[in-house]
């Protein structure tokens, strides 16, 4: 399909991109690249690198085929489903009732004192009393309170936050207080204390639910809640508007907010571990001078900012001071304000459900910060169901792999990795796979037997890319009902053969410069006959989910016709120029599963098709596809046409394979054989 009815006609002149250049002719056309397996890029200083590789196929034994008994046995075994599953299959999205927990300990205001359950229910007529929470910022442990009726020093920041919320208490006449540095036991090196903990920590997300309110302390909080105050008075006057004379008449007020939008979500209370499910869990939130804190609303007001700064309603006026978070020209447009960073749109998921998914929570969390490795874990426990929970305090019985020590691991470290690998171990000895179907792999990890497993780790880490994959929300209930056997050679799982890997694209980068890779890889391997239907179908669903700022719904159409135009046309220069003219790349630098890091183009071919197909799939940057041993899998016993997502694995033995990545499934452009072969995944 010819551009020329959309866009003038390419001269030799013009340069219709700028930088990242495929290194041969602008106007490459099918016949150049036919006879070609290789394929450089150069870049605007002339360097040239690898860009894509294509090898021929060979034929080899994948896996050992499940015997005809051995398959029947296994349907068998997992052809029913389970009480828990039954429940949700009948009511899958309804959280079940539960009674009121009844907290260990209450702080009473109005006496100074803090009671067990056994007294103050006395008091109450043994109904839990209406009772305050508190979501604190830690800080700097400097001092050790010493309260009376309190039997260990109370860790806090200074003795002014103590000052300042019997204050609000006071004020607000509020009788019964909880808050962890006063309800559970603080003692230091008391195996009492963490025996206490153990059992408090999965209560937490009662309190927080059942409490009236929640008082929030953030780390600056004098300086939040001024700064709060400012941008609710700013978004009510102005926020009704995203282009006009009321932006534009008010750009200054509008344009000085965002510094102090940029105290209150720069706080370390966004950005703790521990204060993420307190600040789904409550009803409601309150800051110390009163203002009730709206979550939700800090979400909205970030996105407009965006929206007026992205359309150019709003501009530096002359008399704005210069911000380093606000780059308008840019694709960020506003660094670090980053809606779902904040994660709040899980709530209505929360209290919908009862409960988050464990692999959707860590990923919302990965970049939290935390003092003890331990909490990346436990700090979730608020969120998630008890079928994803092993307990808190260290028990025995593990698998042999789980008792491997590392040298110089701190004991944070170590319960975090042991704890980790129990609950992946859990969650899929009940078949729930969504753990092999999450890009987080450690490009470092030693572990024998457990290079399948995503990882659980610090923002420190995340920077080397341990888990930098995007959540794939649609795989969450996919299942293998197979047995899965755990040993120390690795997982044991029956899985469905795909196809072979016999090419890929370099290891692409996040942002519109590195998808100009991935437009050239994918226009050459068209040029060579090969179906990019997959990879087409990928960038079209980018597209319909992406930013709406950036790609309004009613342009999402006309995109995806001129990105399957461009993919598809004549030549390597017209499909590059209708990529510029329609602003294509910075369309799908915003599309969901398109942009972001690990990314490489890949082929596929399947048995008994012709024509490779071609994906975009997530891979670590520090792995690639091996020649002649790469294959593709389906690891659950899902119907053929309901797959989401496939695991990308290179073999390395006889019947062992190691986990490189992820790739779409398109079962519509793939004939998968519906039958199981037996794998190890190490």
């Amino acid at each position: 399909m010819s551009m020329k009815k959309f866009f003038k006609p390419i001269s030799n002149s013009r340069t219709p991109y700028h930088i990242n250049v495929y290194n041969w002719r602008r106007d490459t056309s099918p016949k150049d690249v036919l006879l070609r397996d290789v394929f450089d890029w150069g870049d605007q200083f002339g360097k040239a690198s690898k860009l894509l590789a294509i090898w021929p196929p060979r034929k080899d034994s994948l896996g050992i085929q499940l015997d005809v008994e051995d398959a029947d046995a296994e349907a068998g075994e997992k052809a029913f489903i389970d009480a828990e599953d039954e429940r949700r299959k009948n009511n899958p999205d309804t959280a079940v009732p539960a009674s009121p927990t009844i907290p260990f300990r209450l702080y009473d205001c109005s006496d100074g004192i803090l009671k067990d359950h056994n007294v103050y229910l006395k008091e109450t007529d043994n109904v839990v009393p209406p009772y305050l929470v508190v979501s604190q910022v830690w800080g700097d442990i400097k001092e050790q309170l010493s309260i009376p009726s309190i039997e260990w020093g109370v860790p806090i920041s200074n003795s002014t936050k103590w000052d300042v919320i019997l204050e609000y208490c006071k004020r607000e006449q509020i009788r019964w207080l909880w808050m962890d540095i006063l309800c559970i036991n603080q003692t230091r090196d008391s195996l009492i204390a963490d025996q206490e903990k153990a059992k408090e920590i999965p209560k937490m997300t009662s309190y927080y639910r059942e409490a009236t309110a929640c008082l929030v302390i953030p780390e600056r909080y004098e300086a939040f809640d001024k700064a709060y105050r400012q941008v609710m008075e700013v978004y009510s006057a102005f926020g009704g508007a995203t282009s006009g004379t009321l932006i534009t008449d008010n750009a200054l007020a509008i344009w000085s907010s965002m510094e102090m939008m940029n105290t209150v979500i720069t706080d370390a209370w966004f950005s703790r571990i521990w204060t993420y499910q307190e600040y789904l869990l409550p009803k409601q939130h309150f800051l110390l001078d009163g203002q009730r804190l709206d979550v939700n609303g800090i979400r909205l007001i970030i996105d407009w900012y965006h929206k007026i700064l992205r359309n150019k309603s709003l501009q530096k006026p002359a008399e704005g001071k210069d911000y380093s978070f606000v780059a308008p020209n840019t694709e960020l447009v506003i660094r670090g304000w980053t809606p779902e960073h904040m994660g709040y749109d899980l709530k209505e998921e929360l209290d919908h459900k009862g409960h988050l998914d464990l692999g959707r929570v860590v990923q919302q969390t990965l970049l939290k910060k935390c003092t003890k490795d331990e909490d990346r874990l436990f700090a979730l426990y608020g969120l998630i169901s008890e079928d994803e929970k092993v307990a808190v305090e260290v028990s025995s019985g593990s698998p042999s792999a789980h008792n491997i020590s590392v040298s110089g691991e701190s004991p944070d470290k170590a319960t975090l990795r042991m704890k980790w690998m129990q609950t992946m171990v859990k969650v899929l000895a009940a078949g729930r796979i969504w753990p092999l179907l999450y890009n987080a792999l450690d490009p470092d990890d030693i572990t024998p037997g457990f290079h399948w497993m995503p990882r659980i780790t610090t923002p420190s880490n995340h920077a080397r890319g341990v888990w930098s994959g995007p959540i794939y929300l649609d795989t969450i209930h996919h299942k293998n009902r197979h047995t899965i056997q755990f040993a120390d050679d690795g997982l044991h799982i029956a899985v469905r053969r795909v196809g072979r890997i016999i090419g890929a694209s370099t290891n692409m980068g996040d942002g519109g410069g590195e998808l100009n890779k991935a437009i050239a890889s994918i226009w050459l391997l068209m040029a060579k006959g090969f179906n990019i239907d997959p990879v087409v179908e990928q960038f079209k669903y980018g597209l319909s989910h992406a930013d709406r700022d950036a790609v309004p719904r009613d342009e999402v159409a006309g995109a995806q016709m001129l990105l399957e135009a461009a993919l598809r046309a004549e030549s390597l220069g017209e499909c590059f120029y209708i990529f510029e003219q329609a602003q294509l790349r910075s369309k799908l630098v915003y599309g969901d599963g398109v942009s972001g890091w690990h990314r490489q183009i890949v082929c596929m071919v399947v048995e008994g098709q012709h024509r490779p197909l071609v994906f975009m799939a997530w891979i670590h940057n520090t792995k690639k596809p091996e020649r002649g041993k790469c294959w593709v899998f389906d690891v659950t016993s899902e119907p053929l046409g309901s797959v989401k997502r496939w695991v990308v694995a290179n073999r390395h033995g006889p019947n062992t394979y190691t986990k490189i990545g992820t790739v779409y499934a398109c079962p519509a452009s793939v004939d998968v054989e519906d039958s199981f072969i037996r794998v190890i995944l190490d």
